[in-house]
């Protein structure tokens, strides 16, 4: 006898923030929501990033000049990467795919993707913090701020300066005067700086998802404490095996990070998806040290002040989703910030969050291959809270019929 399930119109799987902004799209559109997490809303990767909406970030990882760099990035102590070299033979794969993706052709190619993205993403994000209830002080525009300790890492990021004027970023050169006056913390430490005036910074990004979350159930998406466990079609849709039982739903939309990929894989997609490991730490009595987003080039991480506390986030490891925090990332990013800073005092609060990211920094957004009524939206590396907008517009206007033609370049299909 066969097992009964529920029904769902649209069925998404994660309510991270981007499945939160994809809900709240499909809303939007008439249909029915029913998000699965086993977790919270936004409780994951979604909580503890930089807290950046860096609309800037055109940049590819995979740039030409990775190949003179990776020996440093690999083996100095002072690199902000991380590679745990018990995982390699399972990593090769991916960092393969990475490095034949650094060139010029395929850099510029998803740099022009990324700019298509990224430039409506502080207006998609606007669309939805207007709907959402007390939302004003959550989302600040004071501009994110990078900053550049030495003469060489300046003059570096001169040619990265260019190719973002020459895509239409707004951008200011700032020099080390120009940057104290900005942010008087700063003063004597930085040879010069760019500001990003559009961009914002999110006060608490947990509260916020955790605010849409509230705001998409309030017109009726179920959020189901549920996991995943297998999808298959049948002549009434798709269904869909979790551990707390079937589901029978029109469409279904994967959004579930760094715990994509062996969905897609039963989809009939093999993404080349793997989890960017990043940290922070958060200092309350620092809370004040800075009033916007700064991120000092050649560390790799931001400095961005939240409410009530200061948090310091980013970096890269590459390791196992399994693997226990490393205290030396931590102690990375707490050395590199009191060298600059002094001491910060104690941190209230540490983290490790798993970012879900693909070899040419572009996310998956549309429909699976092989699945008929299943579609994608992860992959979004550094950027999932920037794109969460953004992607749920995407996303609802590819099952519309409406999306981009530029578009395919984030489809499924080009892993094959």
């Amino acid at each position: 006898m066969r097992e009964s399930s529920q029904h769902a119109e649209v069925l998404v799987v994660g309510a991270g923030i981007v499945g939160l902004a994809c809900a709240w799209h499909l809303q939007q559109r008439g249909f029915e929501v029913t998000l699965l997490d086993p977790e919270p809303p936004g409780s994951a990767a979604s909580s503890g990033n930089a807290g950046v909406l860096a609309n800037y970030a055109i940049e590819p990882l995979a740039q030409p000049a990775i190949w003179r760099q990776a020996p440093g990035l690999l083996l100095s102590p002072h690199s902000p990467f991380h590679l745990r070299w018990q995982h390699l033979p399972g990593l090769a794969p991916w960092l393969w795919r990475f490095m034949r993706r650094a060139n010029r052709r395929s850099a510029a190619q998803a740099t022009q993707t990324l700019s298509e993205l990224l430039s409506p993403a502080v207006d998609d994000w606007r669309h939805i913090l207007d709907d959402l209830e007390e939302s004003g002080s959550l989302v600040q525009q004071r501009g994110s701020l990078c900053f550049y300790l030495s003469a060489r890492g300046w003059r570096e990021a001169q040619a990265e300066l260019a190719e973002r004027e020459r895509f239409g970023v707004n951008q200011q050169r700032l020099d080390a005067k120009a940057l104290a006056e900005l942010e008087p913390a700063l003063e004597g430490l930085a040879r010069g700086g760019i500001l990003f005036p559009e961009a914002c910074h999110v006060s608490d990004p947990l509260t916020l998802a955790r605010r849409l979350a509230e705001r998409v159930q309030g017109r009726g998406a179920a959020l189901v404490p549920a996991r995943v466990q297998g999808l298959a079609r049948n002549k009434g849709g798709v269904r869909i095996a979790t551990d707390q039982g079937a589901w029978q739903a029109e469409k279904v939309l994967i959004a579930a990070g760094a715990w994509s990929r062996p969905l897609a894989l039963a989809c009939g997609d093999r993404i080349p998806l793997i989890s960017e490991r990043g940290y922070h730490l958060e200092f309350p009595a620092a809370s004040e040290l800075v009033s916007r987003p700064c991120s000092p080039g050649e560390y790799a991480f931001y400095f961005t002040p939240m409410q009530g506390r200061l948090r310091i986030a980013g970096t890269v490891e590459l390791g196992h989703n399994d693997d226990p925090a490393n205290p030396r990332r931590l102690d990375y990013i707490r050395r590199h910030a009191e060298s600059l800073f002094g001491p910060l005092g104690e941190p209230s609060h540490t983290w490790l969050g798993l970012r879900p990211s693909l070899p040419d920094s572009l996310p998956v957004i549309g429909s699976a291959s092989a699945l008929p009524g299943v579609s994608y939206a992860f992959g979004h590396g550094h950027l999932g809270l920037t794109l969460a907008a953004t992607t749920g517009r995407l996303l609802a206007e590819s099952l519309a019929g409406e999306a981009p033609g530029w578009l395919a370049a984030c489809g499924a299909g080009r892993f094959r």
